[in-house]
């Protein structure tokens, strides 16, 4: 678990981590002088400017410690990197106020409020510097045409952006304790799953779209773990032969989901799994959804239907129907259900990619909630 938790930072990420301890014992010790002034020991207004001293200290010896050792840049655009530096700062800084004064009025203790609200600043501001302040080249929307459905219909969507390297290891490796010697990816679509799966275990990837298909058959040419391309599912009749059969946001494409269940169950050897990755929360389901093709957004209601329409001829046992992903779920119901945004944006894709290595861990907590749920069957 540790092992999995840690592969996931990248260096960035730790030097942010050391940056900020840094500058909270600086910061601790400006403070500390500050006060030390019967000045800024007086009213209200005082103590407010003590503090706004040693906030604005701070930042500006956070700022070169992050440009030259966080983000490793030199001395281009210096200042006027500060200003933007400065402004997602003070953000992040309202929005803990907010939080702590929130959680402080529904009843929670100083402690919880205070660690929370810290917690909610150190990912808002590695997100913000990353994508608004040492990464600001201009960022469009990607667009392809993905055939999910089973009738094979191209859909203009996208579910994953090849350059999120750290979201989608991070995706591959919920599928990867379960591959085997013999393995099927339904709906590969054009390969970014399979081609961090395909490092150590063989694949056979289906598509139904002739767009992804030459994708795929272009991308793992001579790859000698990729063993086969076929198009339909469900022309393969290979009974009692693979160890997994997963889909990474394909089955919530299929209007006849159980039919695809059903079939891959029948593909698998006793003791194979058949994994799903696939958008959660009906809450959740927004004009972008109905655009790209999704029949739903699963529930544990989904669950329980398929239970009740599994072949009563195989004999399975249910590992996993966990939600993840919680920081994905608010941040797609305020941009697709509050803000009715109809695309996903490179731009908003890369900031989960930024945010990654510290909200993994909320994976191993049993939540009520998130974007995506993991569904594991196990063959018997």
């Amino acid at each position: 678990m540790l092992t999995r938790l840690f592969s996931i930072f990248e260096g960035k990420h730790y030097r942010y981590l050391l940056v900020g301890v840094l500058v909270f014992i600086i910061n601790t010790f400006v403070a500390r002088l500050i006060f030390s002034y019967h000045y800024f020991n007086g009213d209200y207004w005082k103590q407010n400017l003590g503090n706004l001293l040693a906030l604005e200290v701070a930042l500006l010896i956070s700022y070169p410690l992050h440009k030259f050792i966080t983000w490793l840049e030199g001395w281009d655009h210096f200042f006027s990197k500060l200003i933007h530096f400065h402004l997602v700062s003070v953000f992040a800084i309202s929005i803990r106020i907010l939080i702590f004064a929130l959680l402080i009025k529904i009843g929670f203790g100083w402690f919880f409020a205070t660690l929370l609200s810290v917690g909610c600043v150190v990912l808002i501001n590695f997100a913000g510097f990353d994508r608004f302040v040492f990464s600001r080249e201009k960022e469009i929307f990607i667009e392809n045409q993905l055939g999910y459905s089973l009738e094979g219909q191209g859909v203009e969507t996208l579910e994953t952006i090849e350059e999120a390297t750290s979201y989608n290891r991070w995706i591959a490796g919920k599928i990867s304790d379960f591959l085997g010697v013999k393995n099927l990816e339904l709906g590969a679509g054009t390969g970014t799953i399979a081609a961090i799966t395909s490092e150590i275990f063989p694949l056979e990837l289906f598509d139904l779209s002739e767009h992804n298909q030459n994708i795929l058959k272009n991308r793992f040419l001579n790859h000698p773990n990729v063993k086969t391309i076929g198009k339909d599912i469900l022309s393969n009749v290979k009974w009692d032969s693979y160890d997994c059969v997963y889909s990474s946001n394909v089955m919530e494409h299929i209007e006849e989901d159980t039919l695809i269940v059903n079939h891959s169950l029948r593909l698998l050897k006793k003791g194979g799994f058949f994994i799903a990755i696939v958008p959660a929360l009906p809450i959740l389901y927004s004009a972008f959804d109905k655009k790209i093709g999704h029949f739903r957004r699963y529930s544990k209601s989904d669950i329980k239907r398929w239970h009740d329409s599994l072949n009563k001829d195989i004999r399975v046992r249910w590992i996993k129907s966990s939600y993840f992903n919680p920081i994905g779920a608010l941040g797609w119901f305020v941009k697709m259900k509050i803000l009715g945004q109809t695309r996903i944006y490179k731009q908003d894709a890369m900031i989960i990619n930024s945010l990654i290595p510290f909200i993994g861990w909320l994976d191993y907590l049993p939540l009520p909630f998130g974007q995506s749920m993991l569904i594991v069957i196990k063959k018997l």
